[in-house]
């Protein structure tokens, strides 16, 4: 009975498309570095990863200044996404580099809130 009324939205939720889940859909792609990622599943679970993490981000309370250099980083990831072309190494390794440091951010900022609160 759960099944029957899961599914629904198990199937709401299902990409349109034969390719593999991303931040955007492939049916728009245009340029030939999302081609790559939509054609590569470690790509794409990259992408989510990095838009899942972002997501978090955008959600922290921040100082004054700090949400507009969230928003220059997020643009400068872009550029250089972008400016892999389909190389998926490169594609990759920024990918990676970007997680990273929005993993930090992710940190730095409990860190801080952990400290404001008097909990750490």
């Amino acid at each position: 009975m759960r099944l029957r009324l899961a599914l629904p939205l198990i199937l709401a939720l299902a990409p349109a498309s034969t390719g593999f889940a991303q931040s955007y859909s492939c049916a728009n792609a245009g340029t030939p570095t999302e081609h790559a990622i939509c054609k590569n599943r470690h790509l794409s679970n990259l992408d989510v990863e990095m838009a899942t993490l972002f997501g978090v981000v955008k959600q922290m309370p921040m100082m004054m200044g700090a949400r507009g250099a969230q928003q220059d980083a997020a643009q400068a990831f872009l550029t250089t996404r972008n400016g892999c072309g389909a190389d998926t190494s490169c594609l990759s390794n920024a990918y990676k580099a970007r997680i990273s440091a929005l993993k930090s951010t992710i940190a730095d900022g409990m860190k801080q809130y952990c400290n404001a609160i008097q909990l750490c």
